[in-house]
Parts: structure tokens; C-alpha cells; sequence
């Protein structure tokens, strides 16, 4: 005659089957939290550090075209283009000395980007045809206002700027932005104010 199998099994098996399962969740729980580390890793590494390398390299290329801009603005309002004038009353300022001082100025405010020039040539266009001459880089023999020339200062500011952060593992070679700086040309240009001062 067989012996009965005692009430309280099933309730034994229950219990062991839970405590496997909650054993099994555990381990997958601790799994995932080693992984973790790895793919957070990896993460910042090939996604966050160039994201904010690549912003940070837009923001500090935008800076060196707005000194650009800024130095051509006023640039423009000097009365002569190199020479300082005698007697006169206003800007005295020659226009190469604003628009170098203006970009200095402006840029001491950042940091990250550096200057390597500041060029500031005049660019003649003409009214008529629209053909363009220049720039030169030095003042003109002559204005011809009578004919319908328009005068532009053009400022252009050589630079480099320089990532967040620079990777210096050397695996990956010269990269501009990532190993080391980008170098940048912007270029400014505002009509002259005073035509007549280009020629000192």
C-alpha cells in the first residue's frame, strides 16, 4: 500500500519555486547594473564628449565671425584708412588701429579662441556693372565717387579655436577640433563712411 504524500508539499514547492524566480531576478538585476557602467562609458565617450566638443566649437567659431563683424562696423566710421589725420575732429582713430583693437577687445571676454591676424583691406565695387576689385591692402592712388564706386572695408580675422576637450591619446592622428585647435577665416565687410580717407 502506498504512502500518502503529506498535505503541506504543494505549499513547499510553491515556496521553493518563488524563491528560484526571485533568485533568477536578482541575478539579472545585478547584470544589468554591471553593464551599466560599460554602456555609460561608451556613452560619454562616443556621444556626450564630442556632442559638447561640437558645440562648443560652433559657439567659439560664431565669436571669432562677430569680431569680424563688430571690427568692420566700426572701422567704418574712422576718417582715413592707415594714417592718422591732422586737425581733424571725431574718430582720429585710423581704421586698420580700430579694427584691430575692436576684435582684441572683443574676444578678451572669451576664452578659447586665439588671433593668429586681422587683415583690413578696402574692396571697391561699382554701382554700374557690380564687378568688385580688391581687397587691397593699402590706400588707394584714388576715389572715383563721380562714377558711381562704392568703397567697403573689408576686416578679415585669422584665428583658431579650440575644443572643450582635447584628446591626446595620439591613436587617431591630427584631427582639427578633437587633437587639436580648428583653424577659422571670418571676414567683415561695412561701407566706408568717409570714401575720401582711403587714399591716407
Amino acid at each position: 500500500m502506498k504512502a500518502s504524500r503529506p498535505d503541506h508539499e504543494p505549499e513547499h514547492r510553491r515556496h521553493r519555486l518563488w524563491y528560484q524566480s526571485r533568485h533568477l531576478r536578482m541575478q539579472q538585476s545585478g547584470t544589468s547594473i554591471a553593464e551599466l557602467a560599460g554602456i555609460l562609458l561608451v556613452f560619454f565617450i562616443f556621444l556626450a564628449f564630442p556632442l559638447m566638443n561640437l558645440c562648443t566649437l560652433g559657439l567659439r567659431s560664431s565669436l571669432l565671425m562677430n569680431s569680424a563683424r563688430e571690427a568692420s562696423i566700426s572701422a567704418s566710421k574712422s576718417l582715413t584708412y592707415s594714417a592718422t589725420p591732422v586737425g581733424a575732429v571725431g574718430n582720429i582713430t585710423p581704421a586698420i588701429q580700430t579694427a584691430n583693437v575692436t576684435v582684441k577687445n572683443y574676444l578678451s571676454h572669451f576664452s578659447g579662441v586665439n588671433v593668429s591676424a586681422v587683415r583690413v583691406g578696402i574692396l571697391t565695387v561699382s554701382n554700374a556693372s557690380g564687378n568688385r576689385q580688391g581687397p587691397v591692402y593699402k590706400p588707394l592712388s584714388s576715389v572715383d565717387q563721380q562714377f558711381g564706386n562704392t568703397y567697403y572695408l573689408d576686416v578679415a580675422v585669422d584665428g583658431e579655436a579650440e575644443p572643450l576637450i582635447t584628446y591626446r591619446g595620439g591613436m587617431l592622428g591630427p584631427i582639427p577640433g578633437l587633437t587639436s585647435p580648428i583653424k577659422l577665416s571670418a571676414h567683415g565687410q561695412r561701407v566706408f563712411e568717409n570714401p575720401r580717407g582711403l587714399t591716407m
